[in-house]
């Protein structure tokens, strides 16, 4: 998800706000919105207490693996180019593990197919996260955005996304997924606040004709950074003439770990989770301005900060209890960094790009446990 929020919109963030309520009484059909049944088993169902309803996703058992390996992707916006050096690198090393999971939020979703389907398409990861910049993702919208959905107009986003998830791309998922290995990215259901967690090879698997419609609006979705990006509304069943409004995952999960994602037996498992971003006890660069803005600016950057450490902390219980080693690795505290996670400025990207790849190849910078946990919180 975003890290922070630009500044250079606050204002006019805040207005939007505040008309959202005029223009929130109708949602107009819009041609890209997914028109079409769920595919079967698109969705991960959980009941009212998080657990999950029925384990129609896991692939059937044969036996007991040698080892399960699970690579949980983080939200970060920009700051992705991080993770694709690490994984870009980790190939490099020669140690990178075939994952049998592999999960992603937000700017972790548009990266998680890459990483599910090998160093193959590591080129593709560097050339998205080390060339591209503002243009390339988002148009600003100017007076217009205060009577519409969003600030910017993401359609950029959009042709990136299609140009990327082909059919030849989805038939390769597809072969993936019917060999027993997983793919899910989480969006956030903004209508009933939940969170969605989406089975992508089996979209890639339905054999419907709109599945890359489907499956590149699941993409955008888990990545519409809310009021900023527009939502993307799905339609749950042909039959039903309600949309949901789906926006970023990272809204209620920046790390998506569940522990259905571990059940299946194996001697040995193991849980990589890469944050695309700092984990920074305090931000103290600046002090917050005694302004209405700047305030509420700064409250939302300390909540999200928030959440992403207890989603880390959930992971690392889960893991646990799941006897699967844990690794973690993030960006270092004085790592570069743009002012905010919607600004890709190719050089910092690059520098990025280059101290994930250097992690990688090296194989250091990961730890067992969350930072800065005591005794109490510790599980051995």
């Amino acid at each position: 998800m975003f890290s922070i929020l630009p500044r250079a919109h606050a204002a006019l963030f805040a207005v939007a706000l505040l008309l959202a309520g005029c223009a929130a009484a109708s949602r107009p059909l819009e041609l890209e919105d997914v028109r079409t049944e769920t595919p079967v088993g698109a969705i991960v169902l959980f009941d009212s207490n998080g657990q999950i309803v029925e384990d129609e996703s896991l692939p059937a058992i044969q036996g007991v693996k040698e080892e399960l390996n699970v690579l949980a992707l983080s939200g970060g916006g920009a700051d992705g180019a991080f993770g694709a050096g690490l994984l870009t690198g980790w190939s490099e090393s020669g140690k990178r593990p075939r994952f049998d999971v592999v999960t992603g939020v937000s700017t972790g979703a548009l990266m998680a197919t890459l990483a599910f389907l090998g160093p193959e398409y590591d080129p593709v990861m560097k050339d998205v996260y080390t060339t591209i910049k503002n243009d390339d993702i988002y148009k600003e919208k100017g007076l217009t955005s205060l009577l519409s959905d969003s600030l910017l107009d993401s359609t950029p986003l959009k042709k990136k996304i299609e140009s990327v998830v082909t059919d030849e791309l989805l038939d390769k998922v597809a072969s993936e997924y019917r060999a027993g290995r997983r793919l899910y990215v989480a969006t956030t259901n903004l209508d009933s606040g939940q969170l969605v967690v989406w089975d992508m090879g089996a979209i890639a698997a339905s054999g419907s004709p709109t599945r890359a419609r489907y499956y590149q609006n699941v993409l955008r979705a888990s990545a519409a950074v809310p009021g900023y990006f527009k939502p993307v509304y799905i339609q749950p069943s042909a039959a039903s003439q309600a949309r949901q409004m789906h926006v970023d995952g990272g809204v209620k999960a920046p790390v998506l770990l569940r522990s259905f994602m571990l059940k299946q037996p194996a001697k040995k498992r193991n849980v990589y989770i890469v944050v695309n971003g700092h984990m920074k006890l305090v931000d103290a660069d600046s002090a917050v301005k005694p302004e209405v803005m700047d305030i509420s600016r700064k409250s939302i950057e300390e909540l999200l900060r928030g959440l992403l450490y207890r989603t880390v902390y959930q992971g690392y219980v889960t893991s646990k209890q799941a006897d699967a080693g844990f690794r973690l690795i993030y960006m270092p505290d004085n790592a570069p960094a743009p002012d905010n996670a919607l600004a890709f400025e190719p050089e910092i990207m690059r520098r990025q790009f280059d101290l994930g790849r250097e992690f990688g190849r090296s194989g250091t910078g990961w730890i067992t446990e969350p930072p800065r946990i005591d005794d109490f919180e510790r599980i051995n």
